[in-house]
């Protein structure tokens, strides 16, 4: 059978969750035996240390006939027609995109049109983007984090005893959808003063805080009242991991998110989540293995993003995202203080469904069928075409049944887009 070989264009050594995904997503695929070339695009905050070895020695340039952008729909414009459609080349350009709304704003529409197709990290965002384009796949992330076991609490400044409830976030991906306001109400209603930080402990590790002085000044005061813990200092991918594995509860009471990577990763570490049934979450999240907290849909306001300057282009007035309930999350952190046996449970069963359906083997497996689908449906063709005139692939569907069950669906890859 013919290799199958990629070409990868992205930041490697970006800072952003988006970023980490696709060091991911391609490490997944080099495992499952795809030949792969790099092509670096400097275009966000950057750390050497984030850069995979067994990335950086991948060979550079853009040799192979089927290439990955993971440039986000709101970045690629950074690229010239001329960079993706080199006129001398015959190139099949997959978009590999995350949102978190369930439309997109109307200027960044056009750039759907400048790939031959779309991979989704969630059921969720394929629904956003199938309004754009027919040729829509859920590749789903990878969630295998690695934590250097001989840390303890104390090399955190963390108590020792005592239900922890953590919460990790970057500002720059605006405290609005985010929320951590909305956590820190949830624990100020759950427990009265005289238990917090006796015995619950309320914990924000969060980047970028010092690049938005207003956002900082609030979340400090906020967290003060709680008697909360804020961690700002820089930490590695393992040590952030470590961090949610010595917790008890990881709590997102986010307005929308495209997959849920915190929230999946603490799982993962058979964690009990307390998180918004809303979004990519929804694909992971049962209520045999979280706490789903419910929402009302709610338009975004004027106003609503203050504290990140600028975001309004991205998530705009009149779009809609969720409002969690606040009061229920608090009757969540209640109980899940009260029984560390349910705790137990609810983690070992969260842990069964990240390991299961978001491993390496599993992703890179699904990567692998549908690279070869695009590899087969190339054969034939004996010039390059533009966009709109690929043959229509059909679009990975889930059944509503089949939500939250992501291993299966992933395994059907090789069935679609015949």
């Amino acid at each position: 059978m013919n290799s199958i070989a990629l070409n990868a264009i992205g930041g490697w050594s970006a800072t952003t969750g988006l970023a980490e995904a696709a060091r991911r997503s391609v490490l997944s695929a080099q495992r499952c035996g795809v030949e792969i070339s790099l092509e670096n695009i400097d275009y966000a905050p950057t750390d050497p240390n984030r850069f995979p070895p067994a990335l950086e020695i991948l060979p550079r340039g853009r040799t192979h006939a089927i290439e990955i952008c993971y440039l986000n729909v709101n970045e690629i414009h950074i690229l010239p027609d001329g960079y993706l459609r080199e006129d001398e080349h015959q190139r099949y350009l997959i978009g590999s995109w995350f949102w978190e709304l369930g439309s997109l704003p109307q200027r960044l529409i056009h750039q759907v049109q400048r790939v031959d197709e779309v991979w989704v990290p969630s059921t969720f965002v394929r629904d956003t983007f199938r309004h754009y384009s027919a040729n829509v796949v859920v590749m789903p992330c990878v969630v295998e984090p690695t934590c250097d076991e001989s840390l303890r609490r104390s090399d955190f400044g963390l108590p020792l005893q005592g239900c922890t409830f953590l919460f990790h976030f970057d500002a720059n991906s605006t405290f609005a959808r985010k929320n951590p306001l909305g956590v820190i109400d949830a624990y100020r209603r759950a427990f009265e003063g005289g238990r917090r930080g006796r015995d619950v402990h309320l914990v924000m590790k969060v980047i970028n805080l010092d690049k938005l002085p207003e956002a900082g000044r609030l979340l400090r005061d906020e967290i003060r009242t709680v008697g909360g813990i804020l961690i700002e200092a820089e930490m590695s991918a393992t040590e952030v991991a470590s961090l949610i594995a010595l917790s008890d509860v990881y709590v997102s009471l986010h307005r929308a998110e495209g997959f849920g990577l915190g929230i999946a990763e603490a799982m993962y570490f058979e964690k009990a989540v307390i998180a918004t049934a809303f979004s990519g979450p929804e694909d992971f999240l049962t209520p045999t293995n979280s706490c789903m907290v419910g929402y009302h849909p709610r338009t975004i306001m004027p106003g609503d993003l203050y504290l990140n300057p600028g975001m309004e282009t991205i998530y705009e007035d009149g779009k809609t995202w969720a409002e969690p309930d606040i009061q229920q999350a608090a009757r969540w952190m209640q109980l899940l203080a009260d029984q560390p046996c349910e705790r137990r449970r609810m983690g070992a069963q969260a842990g069964r469904t990240i390991r299961d359906s978001f491993s390496a083997l599993t992703v890179g497996t699904a990567i692998c069928s549908r690279l070869r689908q695009v590899q087969a449906s190339r054969a034939d063709w004996n010039c390059r075409r533009p966009p709109s005139s690929y043959p229509s692939l059909q679009s990975l569907t889930l059944q509503d049944s089949e939500r939250g069950r992501l291993a299966g669906a992933v395994l059907q890859a090789s069935s679609v887009a015949r």
